[in-house]
């Protein structure tokens, strides 16, 4: 005589969350999806004031120079007198994707701030692609491509990597892994920095 299996709720609800872990693991719009998800209910905070507390300071703006889509050039040493956001991510990359839609809320609050200037670099050095990617989720941000590599105390390839330096061009910011850009928080860093007098 065969015993029929019962299936409980438990190994139900189990079976389920395991199905959804291995979506996650191997599927970078689901992973991004949980991380935009932990970011909702409070993960992956920025903390800028913690930084400053644990790191020593860069004194001037490295100068190391970025293409825009239409092939204009900037340079983070010509920068000082703005607050520079830099962003270094790409389109396959999970913790990027996840970070996107807070960073393109912190730009459409800053876009018209003269002060405060946002750098989106592709590490890809595609901007077609990055600019369809972009344009796909409607996100407004500036995409730009790398002209030279930052040293491993800025960049240790590690990507997303967000960094902010201030208006005399010290590095107020470095963050490597996926952040919530779109806090108050956040925002009242970027202010407090756009305001300040030198």
């Amino acid at each position: 005589m065969i015993k029929s299996k019962h299936f409980s709720k438990s190994n139900i609800i189990f079976t389920v969350l395991m199905v959804l872990a291995l979506v996650t693991l191997v599927n970078p719009t689901a992973k991004s999806f949980f991380i935009r998800g932990l970011m909702s209910v409070g993960f992956f905070q920025p903390d800028p004031e913690g930084y400053l507390r644990h790191h020593k300071v860069i004194a001037t703006l490295p100068d190391y120079r970025y293409r825009d889509t239409s092939g204009h050039i900037i340079a983070l040493s010509d920068l000082k007198h703005k607050v520079v956001f830099v962003n270094y991510w790409a389109t396959w990359c999970p913790p990027c994707l996840a970070e996107m839609p807070s960073i393109n809320k912190l730009h459409e609050k800053f876009k018209n701030n003269p002060k405060i200037i946002f750098i989106m670099v592709d590490v890809d050095n595609d901007p077609a692609k990055a600019t369809a990617f972009l344009r796909k989720h409607n996100y407004n941000l500036p995409v730009y491509t790398t002209l030279n590599q930052l040293p491993d105390t800025l960049l240790d390839g590690t990507i997303p990597t967000t960094l902010v330096f201030d208006k005399t061009g010290v590095l107020k910011y470095n963050h490597s892994g996926a952040s919530d850009y779109s806090s108050d928080s956040f925002k009242t860093f970027l202010n407090k920095e756009a305001n300040k007098n030198f």
